[in-house]
């Protein structure tokens, strides 16, 4: 359902995340781009957070789960994050184009705050009622 703007920010979350894994290169070794898609784990979980991501998208009408799949889809990212720049940091040069993987952290954050505010709105209807 994606009336709401968190779905669209997970939607574009879920988007975002391959296209960052495959065209944006985030090391360089010996004049040679490499790209998250070099990288086995830091791909699997990135994967993992586009799935949480669009599995979020479809539970609009339970949003504890909701949250609960934006946290975890979070820590997902983090955790390629640290992959690569702790495992792979020393053996190649760190390109900038690494802090674009804020951009789906900084859309789950968003999207969380969100489903937050309606939660609220909805418990408040539910006063009034």
């Amino acid at each position: 359902m994606l009336q709401r703007i968190q779905s669209v920010f997970l939607f574009i979350s879920s988007v975002t995340t391959p296209i960052m894994i495959f065209f944006v290169p985030i090391f360089e070794l010996e004049s040679k781009e490499m790209f998250a898609s070099d990288f086995l784990w830091a791909k699997v979980f990135l994967f993992i957070s586009t799935l949480l991501s669009l599995i979020s998208i479809t539970l609009y009408k339970n949003r504890k789960k909701q949250i609960l799949l934006c946290s975890f889809s979070r820590t997902q990212i983090t955790i390629a994050l640290i992959l690569l720049l702790f495992m792979y940091k020393k053996q190649m040069n760190v390109k900038i184009e690494l802090l674009l993987f804020a951009i789906p952290y900084l859309l789950l954050i968003l999207s969380s705050y969100f489903i937050k505010k309606d939660d609220k709105l909805v418990k408040s209807s539910d006063r009034i009622r």
